[in-house]
């Protein structure tokens, strides 16, 4: 059985996440690049799954960074 782009991209974020849930973004896109997930601009392929992960961005750091996590109860 072939595995979905969702499935790896909640594993993906498994992967990456801290132990509070959030993972870089960036690292995020990294790990599904080498899984080979084939996307466009991360983003939008983020917010094709708004429904399991939400982000936020930290504008502290420069340049800001977006951190994602999945949704608790999806």
């Amino acid at each position: 059985m072939e595995t979905t782009d969702k499935e790896i991209l909640i594993e993906a974020i498994n992967d990456c996440a801290k132990t509070d849930g959030w993972a870089n973004l960036a690292e995020v896109g990294v790990d599904l690049r080498l899984k080979g997930v084939k996307y466009g601009k991360l983003s939008k392929f983020i917010h094709n799954y708004s429904d399991i992960v939400e982000t936020k961005i930290d504008e502290l750091r420069q340049p800001p960074v977006v951190y994602a996590r999945l949704i608790q109860d999806y």
